[in-house]
């Protein structure tokens, strides 16, 4: 993969009479995690309403915030992705297995979208986050390698702290947009507008 990451800005201008079109890979950033695991949830609501196919997962965040699972779009399933190491402890609560079985998911669901004959009128891939974990060749990485390895579009988030490793990954592929509705649907829209003009 390339180097550059664009940044479409707010108004997420997508010029789909030119060369460029709209990326396969969108990335929220910009705004908390709470905020961003909320709009990738509303996003998969109003994808699957639309009579999308959407897989991958999202966060879902306990009130008290001791908890984070991992929702599979596809198939329900909640995968944890911290555990309790028990008081007084120091290290990371994050959960591997969870996070690995999560991944598996999102794998299995791309390959069952590859193996059906007809595929549905549009699928998007949601993945909840590239952080550390993938900047490292973790956690959800392998999930990412299967959707564009299948040019599957894919919308998902990017922590602050890895944007160096996410332009290495995913280069020219992707694109970051504020977190906002409005960004996450013109991108949605224009995807399908490709797709249609190159099928027509």
């Amino acid at each position: 993969m390339g180097h550059a990451v664009h940044d479409l800005g707010p108004g997420l201008a997508i010029d789909l009479a030119g060369d460029v079109g709209p990326p396969q890979i969108l990335a929220l950033t910009g705004a908390d995690r709470e905020a961003v695991q909320a709009l990738l949830r509303r996003a998969a609501g109003e994808f699957a309403a639309a009579g999308c196919r959407v897989i991958g997962v999202v966060e879902e965040i306990e009130a008290d915030g001791a908890q984070v699972m991992l929702r599979d779009l596809a198939n329900g399933a909640a995968h944890p992705l911290t555990q309790d190491l028990g008081p007084g402890s120091a290290g990371c609560s994050l959960d591997p297995a969870g996070l690995a079985a999560a991944c598996g998911d999102v794998e299995a669901a791309i390959a069952a979208v590859l193996a059906d004959g007809a595929a549905p009128r549009a699928t998007v891939v949601i993945l909840s986050k590239f952080g550390r974990q993938e900047a490292e060749g973790r956690g959800l990485t392998h999930a990412f390698h299967a959707a564009v390895a299948a040019d599957l579009p894919i919308l998902t988030s990017v922590s602050p702290t890895v944007t160096d490793a996410w332009a290495d990954f995913a280069g020219e592929l992707a694109a970051y947009a504020p977190v906002a509705p409005d960004a996450v649907s013109g991108w949605w829209r224009a995807m399908l507008e490709r797709s249609a003009a190159s099928s027509a």
